[in-house]
């Protein structure tokens, strides 16, 4: 039987009632009589009870739980919840001779620090080393070419670092209580069976940042398999360089020894519809670009994977999905989208982004 909590209101007013019919002839609803008084506080009383047996009816379920409840339940099932990471990477710097020393401090333009973790000798005037961020989350990324600036003056060593081709990566938030209730369901529905395609989306999913996982079997030819994923915590959610090495490096410590995983980045193909809208306004946009960024957060990519054990084929998005989005979307009246007149299908490999919108 369902649990009906009343409000405090109704709690306070079953109280006057529950006086008023022991009492004979007693009022309790004017609000400063004793009576009242007294049906005030034991409906603030029973109303505190009720709050607390609707947080434990909560919490003894996982889907409802509150973020502390459903860490401890997913424990129990040998899931944790991802803590937050900082991004590392490898930058060049440039000079003539010198010798940068480990610990040396690089910042970026907006303050975030990163510190290098062994020494580096210029050699033909360049040297790489791997950096390592001070602080955690996905704001610690930075893309391959990113320039930053060594926070002290070292002789023979210019100032400017330039970020490697694999960019700064592997930084992300702290896992949200509804990602971490997503692994424990596909857990417990999914029973691990050494090797299946929700075994690999299992192992993925638990690496920092990933957020959707998908599995190709057969990938390279027999006994290979094929991963690839996104990171949708981020502006940008296709992974950088460094995100598919420490997802490679995760599905290796896991897989069957027989199986050659390849894991890598989809190549994103970016929509960029031209919209003519009525009304056109800063809150109407606002509110379209909202709409299809969660209908393209919801895209797979093209090709054939697997999902829960059946053969899929992924990459499309239908045209009837992204009129439907644009519709209802907050303030909407009427459109036309005159640069897409068929459904939009990616190959394999690829996956569809959303790019830049042409307002007209």
């Amino acid at each position: 039987m369902p649990l009906t909590v009343p409000t405090l209101s109704q709690s306070c007013q079953a109280a006057a009632t529950a006086i008023a019919t022991r009492l004979p002839g007693a009022d309790a609803t004017p609000p400063k009589s004793v009576l009242g008084v007294l049906a005030k506080i034991w409906g603030g009383g029973v109303d505190g009870l009720f709050g607390a047996v609707q947080t434990i009816a909560n919490n003894i379920i996982y889907d409802t739980a509150d973020i502390d409840s459903l860490v401890r339940y997913a424990s129990m099932w040998g899931i944790y919840r991802e803590p937050p990471t900082a991004a590392t990477g490898t930058v060049t710097f440039t000079g003539g001779t010198g010798t940068i020393p480990a610990g040396a401090v690089i910042a970026r333009s907006d303050g975030i620090q990163y510190t290098l973790n062994a020494d580096v000798i210029l050699a033909n005037a360049t040297g790489s080393g791997t950096v390592t961020c001070t602080s955690a989350g996905s704001v610690t990324n930075t893309d391959p070419g990113g320039v930053l600036q060594l926070s002290g003056a070292i002789s023979g060593v210019s100032s400017t670092v330039t970020v490697g081709p694999s960019g700064l990566g592997g930084g992300a938030d702290i896992e949200t209580p509804q990602s971490l209730l997503n692994r424990l369901l596909l857990r417990i529905r999914q029973t691990p069976q050494g090797g299946s395609d929700s075994d690999y989306q299992e192992w993925a999913l638990a690496v920092p940042g990933v957020t959707r996982a998908w599995v190709f079997p057969g990938w390279q030819g027999t006994g290979t398999v094929g991963l690839t994923f996104m990171m949708d915590g981020r502006s940008d959610p296709v992974p950088l360089a460094a995100d598919v090495a420490a997802v490679q490096a995760a599905i290796n410590a896991v897989r069957p020894v027989a199986a050659q995983t390849f894991v890598f980045a989809p190549t994103p193909v970016p929509l960029n519809p031209t919209i003519h809208l009525t009304p056109s306004n800063t809150a109407t946009q606002a509110a379209v670009e909202a709409a299809l960024a969660a209908l393209i957060a919801t895209c797979t990519p093209g090709g054939t994977y697997e999902v829960l054990g059946v053969q899929t084929a992924g990459g499309l998005l239908y045209l009837t999905h992204i009129e439907a989005a644009i519709s209802g979307a907050a303030g909407v009246v009427d459109f036309t989208l005159p640069s897409l007149t068929a459904n939009v299908q990616v190959s394999s490999g690829e996956i569809t982004t959303l790019g830049q919108i042409s307002w007209v």
